[in-house]
Parts: structure tokens; C-alpha cells; sequence
């Protein structure tokens, strides 16, 4: 007889803590520094764990899988940090967080609790998107970003930009706004700090939504996701929704290993520009950005591509380059490898993943916000929530030619474990 999980009365609201303390603790902490109590580095990392291991805590059971990978991610976490002659455990955070957040969500009660999480975390970025919007200045003095991100180590006080005041460097868009130009070339950050991953937050709630057509709900979460991006005048938030609206429909006619080689074939591609293009313009929109981020990867060493380098290189423009610095080439293709070759719940979830997929490659051509934990907290739930809702029935209710649901794993899904490892 297995033991009832004394944990279980409390896994919908341990859950919604640890969603809600991951999308609001660094506007907690950014307010705590500017009413003059110090922040510094080591207090976001404290906060930021402490989030991470709530949801371990109630992430993790008898179930070898999720063990497993812990292990096997700790043994990679050890090598590599030796290798590189380092302490610093941000390759290890990066790690812990698709695990803790993903087996989080996976355990949900209902599938409804990713509903609630959505909603609940859209409503509140679009609150404070609206506070920051409306009354400027009221805001900047309650939340003084650029102190904040200097107290933590983030930024320098060099690299203050008078134009943009208190806000993040991107909060004041430099040219033309592009969406809804009329709003002026204030770009609301709302709870995270920054308009990039306000516009990227709008994406996962945009995927989630037309993930769950039956969420009670639903048309308010489409509007939390809109004016999320719109207030951030998130040009590639809104490039992202169309990338995964494409994603959710054709996901099914796609095989696995195209998913597999979607980051493989555009990090190739980065590094051929980075050789071949001789262009000089670095312009901030899209195409500029990519040179930049071509020209990151070519002139990385290969101690830098197998993640030994204990260089410091500025590379959050070039998420591509983040994953070889902190991961390394070999780590960082297995991690996507499991993620793309574990059982799905589901053939919606599968869909959803595949949504997933676009939104991260796609991302780290330009930032390596995949692995903040602003965003990737509730992306990596949803993701869960979606597998754990669908696995008891996928084996039995897919049909024979549904590659994602049977193939290598028939009559194994529905007795998996939390990442498609049988216990």
C-alpha cells in the first residue's frame, strides 16, 4: 500500500507561492532597496533559491525520474565547475529550474491550477503595468530599478543612462515606438523590472491560452497577454505569438528530431553569419541584433563552447552564448535532447511543448531570458501541468499512429515518471 503525501492538502497553494514568489521577488526586493533597506547580490540569490527549493519541495516523490536527472545534472554541475576552476552556481540555478518548476507542475492537482496561476499572474503584471504607466513618477519613486540592479552586481554605475531616469536601460524606447506609437516611448516593465521580459511573460500567456480553449477565464487572459506586450512595446514578444500560433497547428505533421535540430540548425546559422557577414551596422532592431550575437559566438574560445572557460563575457544579447559559456555545447544538447524525447501526457501537450520549443530557440538568438526565472517559472508549470494532465489517459486514448503518445512508449507512458522514466 503506497503512504498518502501529507504534502497533498497543500500542493495547490505551495505551488501558487512559488509561481507568485518567482514573478514578484525581484520587484519586492527592488522596492526594499529604494525605501533604503540594502540589496545586494547575494540577496537576490538567497530569495531566488529559496524559491526553487519551495518548489523541490513539493516537486519531488518516490519517483526515480526527477531523482535521476538531479543526480545526473548535479555530477555535470560538479565536473564543469572544476573544469572551469569556478564557484559561481548560476549554471546550477539555470538547471534547477526547468527540473523543479516542470515536476511542480506535473504534480498538480488540476490542470485548473495552471489556469489559476495564469490568470492570477497575468492580472497582476497588467495591474502594475497600468500603475507604472499612469503614474510614472509615483513609481520610479517606490521602485528605483537602476539602484537596484547596481546594488545586486548587475550593472554598473557607468552604464547609467540619463535618458531613460530611474528605469531600465530599455525602458524608454530611443526611436519610435512601434506598437501603438501614440503611447509614447515609455516602455512599462510592470513587476519584472525590465520591458524584455514583460513582452516575453505575454508570449507564455498568449500559448496558454490558446493551449486551454475550454479555461474559464480565457478571454481575460488574451487581454492580460496583449496589453502585457503592448505596454512593453514588445516587438518580439508580438513576432513570438505568431511564431507559436504557427507552432500549436503543425506541431503534429513535425517529426521529433526537427524539433531536435530546430537550436542546432540556428546556432549553425549564427556562427556562419558571425564568419561570412562583414556588415558594420549594429542598429537596434532585429537584424542588429542577430549581428551582434553572431559575432558573440564566432569569438568564443573552445574552452568557452564546451562551457570550461572561466572567462566573464557579456552575453545577454546572445542566449546561444550563454548556453555554451554556462552549460557547455555537450550539456546543453543533452538537456534539449530529454526535453525533446521525453514522453508527452498528451498530444495536446505535446503541442504545447512544441510551442515551448519555438518560444525558447527563438529567444535565445537575442537573450538569454529562457533561464530567468521571471518567466521561466511559469512556462516550465505549464509545461508540467500539461503533461501530468494528459498522462494517465494518453496511452490508452491516442490513437496507433500518434508518434508522440505511443511509438517507444506504449503501455509505459501512463506508469512514467515525472520526466518519462519508469520508477
Amino acid at each position: 500500500m503506497i503512504a498518502a503525501d501529507g504534502r497533498a492538502p497543500y500542493q495547490s497553494r505551495a505551488a501558487h507561492c512559488a509561481l507568485m514568489g518567482a514573478l514578484l521577488f525581484n520587484a519586492g526586493l527592488c522596492f526594499l532597496n529604494t525605501m533604503g533597506l540594502a540589496v545586494t547580490g547575494g540577496t537576490v540569490a538567497g530569495a531566488e533559491a529559496c524559491i526553487v527549493m519551495l518548489a523541490l519541495a513539493f516537486a519531488l516523490d518516490g519517483r526515480a525520474g526527477p531523482w535521476l536527472v538531479l543526480a545526473i545534472l548535479a555530477a555535470y554541475a560538479i565536473l564543469i565547475l572544476v573544469l572551469r576552476g569556478s564557484t559561481d552556481p548560476k549554471m546550477i540555478r539555470d538547471l534547477l529550474i526547468p527540473v523543479a518548476f516542470y515536476n511542480l507542475g506535473l504534480r498538480a492537482p488540476d490542470i485548473r491550477d495552471a489556469d489559476r496561476a495564469a490568470l492570477a499572474a497575468g492580472l497582476v503584471v497588467v495591474a502594475m503595468g497600468l500603475f507604472e504607466y499612469a503614474a510614472l513618477p509615483v513609481y520610479e519613486q517606490m521602485f528605483n530599478i537602476v539602484r537596484y540592479y547596481i546594488a545586486r552586481g548587475s550593472m554598473s554605475a557607468a552604464e547609467m543612462n540619463g535618458l531613460t531616469g530611474s528605469l531600465f536601460a530599455s525602458g524608454v524606447r530611443p526611436d519610435a515606438r512601434t506598437i501603438l506609437p501614440f503611447l509614447g516611448p515609455h516602455r512599462v516593465s510592470s513587476v519584472f523590472l525590465e520591458p524584455v521580459s514583460a513582452g516575453n511573460f505575454g508570449a507564455i500567456l498568449f500559448a496558454w491560452g490558446l493551449y486551454r480553449p475550454g479555461m474559464r477565464g480565457r478571454g481575460w487572459l488574451f487581454a492580460c497577454a496583449a496589453l502585457t506586450i503592448i505596454l512593453a512595446d514588445a516587438r518580439f514578444g508580438a513576432v513570438v505569438c505568431v511564431a507559436i500560433a504557427a507552432a500549436l497547428l503543425a506541431a503534429h505533421r513535425l517529426p521529433r528530431l526537427l524539433w531536435f535540430a530546430l537550436p542546432c540548425t540556428i546556432l549553425l546559422a549564427l556562427a556562419v553569419c558571425g564568419f561570412e557577414n562583414t556588415a558594420s551596422d549594429r542598429s537596434n532592431n532585429f537584424v542588429g541584433r542577430l549581428l551582434v550575437a553572431a559575432e558573440i559566438i564566432t569569438s568564443l574560445p573552445v574552452e568557452g563552447v564546451l562551457g570550461t572557460s572561466a572567462e566573464k563575457v557579456f552575453v545577454s544579447d546572445a542566449g546561444y552564448a550563454y548556453v555554451l559559456l554556462q552549460i557547455g555545447l555537450v550539456g546543453g544538447l543533452a538537456a534539449w535532447l530529454l526535453f525533446v524525447l521525453m514522453p508527452a501526457g498528451s498530444a495536446d501537450a505535446w503541442r504545447l511543448r512544441c510551442a515551448g520549443a519555438t518560444y525558447i530557440c527563438l529567444l535565445l538568438v537575442i537573450s538569454d531570458s529562457p533561464f530567468s526565472i521571471k518567466t521561466g517559472a511559469l512556462l516550465w508549470f505549464m509545461l508540467g501541468a500539461a503533461d501530468g494532465a494528459g498522462r494517465g489517459l494518453a496511452a490508452e486514448a491516442a490513437p496507433r499512429s500518434d508518434p508522440y503518445a505511443r511509438g517507444p512508449y506504449v503501455g509505459a507512458l501512463a506508469r512514467s515518471g515525472p520526466l518519462g522514466i519508469s520508477p
